[in-house]
């Protein structure tokens, strides 16, 4: 699960991810290395020291499972968001509304991941309490990858979906003007022997920190059907891609998920959506730094108690596994199944990092006066 606005899109199940183009690089740094700096960035930036733990394991999460656009390279953003008043670093979420099986919370532009946290965890409790339950949360910033927020209610046994909206990047399908952020969407669903199910997209062909990235590491090209320049005309360079010019996945069908998305995020919990602001920032527009997200929680064991909803999901990932793969496939996978088994290679030897990347952390932790990774 950039995603500087929305998540990563997890690969088609039943087309593996063409390779991306090589990229120079350090040497892999420990995962709990990488933690700690980021950790003391933030830190040194005004984040309590429980917001900067929760928000640098977050980032290094994302980095495990190969999502790197919403990893650390996400740190540069927050900074300037920090740096310009535009995050409060120290702000912590508050309930707005308590209806039981429902609540609205206010992130007061704290940082993003952590009102996501405190919106799951009280997701856990109340699916659990009620069966079904929403947390909706307004004045929120950049989550991140969806994916860290859905898998943790699946491990906790709730199914979980995760909706997301943010500035006025994106056309709406046919047109020129700005309305939409990437838009992401993710959903987790527990298993019992197997990992959780794991989807995590943005409604874009990808989310715009893929873009940001690409430029980063020096890549020459990017995938065909990823962009279009600024007249809406399909790029490969990735110079001439913009940002403001995504494309819908799936044309008028990803356009469709994305105004799903935008009215439930958005609307629904009192935050901006399309062209209009509902937000204390007096960032707006494309500068936009308010979101609003919304959790949805069912408990699976109000319809099949006994775990027997968790064993059959059990089932059907390995009849997914085991289907004969078409030709020029290698195999079938399951949606998070890619980034589970990337997760164990990186913990066991380290993140990759690309050389502009580690030198930027490094840049900003001496600015700060934090220790870097050198």
């Amino acid at each position: 699960m950039v995603s500087a606005s929305g998540s990563v899109p997890t690969p088609d199940p039943s087309h593996p991810a063409a390779p991306a183009p090589p990229a120079p690089q350090t040497a892999p740094v420990p995962a709990e290395r990488l933690r700690k700096v980021a950790a003391g960035i933030l830190h040194a930036l005004g984040a309590p020291a429980p917001y900067a733990d929760q928000t640098a394991a977050l980032l290094v999460e994302a980095d495990l499972r190969g999502v790197d656009s919403h990893g650390t390279h996400l740190l540069g953003l927050y900074a300037s968001r920090i740096r310009a008043g535009h995050l409060h670093p120290a702000a912590a979420p508050r309930v707005v509304r308590d209806g039981g099986a429902t609540l609205l919370l206010d992130g007061g532009l704290g940082l993003g991941q952590v009102a996501g946290l405190e919106a799951v965890r009280l997701l856990v409790d109340r699916t659990r309490r009620h069966g079904v339950a929403a947390v909706a949360v307004r004045e929120g910033t950049h989550l991140g990858a969806l994916a860290a927020y859905t898998e943790r209610a699946a491990r906790a046994g709730v199914v979980c979906l995760c909706f997301q909206n943010g500035p006025t990047l994106v056309p709406p399908h046919g047109g020129l003007t700005p309305l939409f952020s990437t838009n992401p969407l993710s959903y987790a669903v527990p298993a019992h022997e197997e990992p959780p199910v794991v989807y995590d997209v943005a409604t874009t062909a990808v989310a715009g920190n893929k873009l940001l990235l690409a430029r980063k590491r020096g890549d020459a090209t990017i995938p065909d059907g990823w962009a279009n320049d600024t007249r809406g005309r399909p790029t490969t360079d990735p110079a001439a891609a913009s940002v403001d010019h995504l494309r819908w996945f799936g044309g008028h069908k990803g356009f469709g998920l994305a105004v799903l998305v935008e009215l439930l995020a958005g609307a629904l919990t009192g935050s901006c959506f399309g062209a209009t602001e509902d937000t204390a920032s007096p960032a707006h527009g494309r500068e936009r730094v308010a979101k609003g997200f919304v959790f949805l929680g069912l408990d699976p064991e109000r319809f099949l108690p006994g775990g027997g909803f968790a064993a059959r999901v059990d089932t059907l990932v390995r009849e997914i596994r085991a289907s004969e793969p078409a030709d020029g496939v290698d195999r079938v996978l399951v949606p998070g199944q890619l980034e589970h088994e990337r997760r164990a290679v990186r913990e066991a030897e380290g993140i990759p990092l690309p050389d502009a990347l580690r030198e930027e952390i490094n840049q900003y932790a001496a600015e700060l006066g934090a220790p870097g990774l050198d």
